[in-house]
């Protein structure tokens, strides 16, 4: 999340890393520990992969998003260390602001319900019990470029939070203050179409390391920093088309009664109706405003992050696609990690917008890529287990 704000809250610990490049991500050892008292929380949308079918990709993506936003508004801190997951997001947060978020993140679920028709699991795990059960959660950062950051995060403790609250979400529940559960969205923004892959295939990936060793991770991480020109969304591939294809789920979250929404979607189309020449005509000369904000937006998308696995969302060619698989075999092969993999030919993108110089861009694969590559990584982990059980495996 951002980091812009004086007083960052990430200085309540011991010397959070900066990661600038990829390859440092595999250096296990240089993040660090998030105090016992620290929470977890889990959002996903429940039976994800039926609202997928029904063909609801952007609405479990500004679900997932709207987490995030309501957080951040509620702790009234745009740097809290939170990761988009697609059909949810992961949150760790201090217990000074733990309540506040159990709050917000409530309002989210009922507005997902009610809005959206998709019921939202909930729950939060402290950092403690997770290292009772033998995890760890780590914490590092990455600077993206329009004033917010990424939190990066390794030893486990995330991924066990998400089996605990998946298997037993009433045992784990989030707090709260015991006033109204309500989620402020400001800054939640579905402007921008599907962005499309034009190099071949928008590819999402979700690789997860055996036994948390982010050093398996190092020649895929490399082969990732040789390709910028994959991310997904670049100037030369942003849609600039108008009207806004996904307005409405933004308005629908964030304008529930019928006749506010009415209104602010028709001021919202002669916004987006007035900028839309201009980002057609300047969007791609650095000199004007609407190229700088363009520059900024490629920068500053969530593509690449690391929650105890790596997730990846890349406009691949056909000969990138087939070596990625390749060295992602070889890998599995090595028993080093496992992987799940959907190809789409679009990608799309959820903001959040704080200014014109402080935004940040929430990225899926079409289809619901990255909640795809999750299903076909469980799929690939239970064969695995499977043929563990029968000794194929040594």
């Amino acid at each position: 999340m951002a980091e812009a704000l004086a007083q960052p809250l990430l200085t309540e610990l011991d010397a959070v890393p900066e990661l600038p490049a990829l390859r440092d991500w595999s250096r296990g050892q240089a993040f660090a520990e998030v105090p016992g008292d620290w929470l977890v929380f889990v959002t996903d949308v429940v039976d994800s992969t039926a609202a997928l079918a029904r063909g609801q990709y952007k609405q479990v993506n500004a679900l997932g998003a709207a987490c995030l936003i309501a957080a951040a508004n509620a702790s009234g801190r745009d740097d809290l260390p939170g990761v988009f997951t697609g059909d949810g997001a992961v949150l760790v947060v201090p217990p000074s602001c733990a309540a506040a978020v159990g709050d917000a993140l409530r309002g989210v679920q009922a507005l997902g319900e009610r809005q959206l028709g998709l019921a939202l699991r909930l729950g939060a795990v402290t950092v403690a019990a997770l290292n009772q059960r033998g995890a760890a959660v780590r914490l590092a950062r990455r600077r993206l470029g329009a004033g917010f950051g990424q939190a990066l995060f390794s030893g486990g403790g995330v991924q066990l939070a998400e089996q605990l609250i998946r298997a037993e979400p009433a045992r784990w529940p989030v707090p709260q203050t015991g006033g109204r559960a309500q989620a402020r969205l400001e800054g939640l923004e579905c402007r921008w179409n599907d962005v499309p892959a034009t190099r071949g295939r928008m590819v999402s990936l979700i690789v997860r390391p055996r036994g948390h060793d982010l050093s398996v991770l190092t020649p895929l991480l490399a082969w990732l920093e040789a390709l910028p020109q994959a991310a997904p969304v670049r100037g030369d591939n942003l849609p600039l088309q108008w009207p806004p294809q996904h307005l409405g789920v933004e308005m629908r979250l964030k304008h529930p009664a019928a006749p506010a929404r009415a209104l602010r979607t028709a001021a919202a189309l002669a916004w987006t109706g007035m900028l839309a020449p201009l980002v057609r005509r300047d969007g791609r000369n650095p000199l004007t405003a609407a190229g700088r904000y363009v520059a900024a937006l490629a920068a500053s998308t969530d593509h690449l992050k690391l929650d105890d696995a790596l997730r990846a969302v890349l406009d691949l060619t056909a000969a990138e696609a087939e070596a990625l698989q390749a060295l992602l075999e070889a890998l599995t092969q090595r028993d080093a990690l496992a992987y799940g993999l959907h190809a789409s030919d679009r990608a799309l993108m959820t903001c959040f917008i704080r200014s014109s110089t402080q935004h940040l861009h929430f990225v899926d694969g079409g289809d619901g890529g990255l909640a795809q590559a999750a299903r076909r990584l469980k799929r690939s982990e239970s064969n695995r287990s499977a043929d563990v059980n029968r000794g194929r495996l040594d």
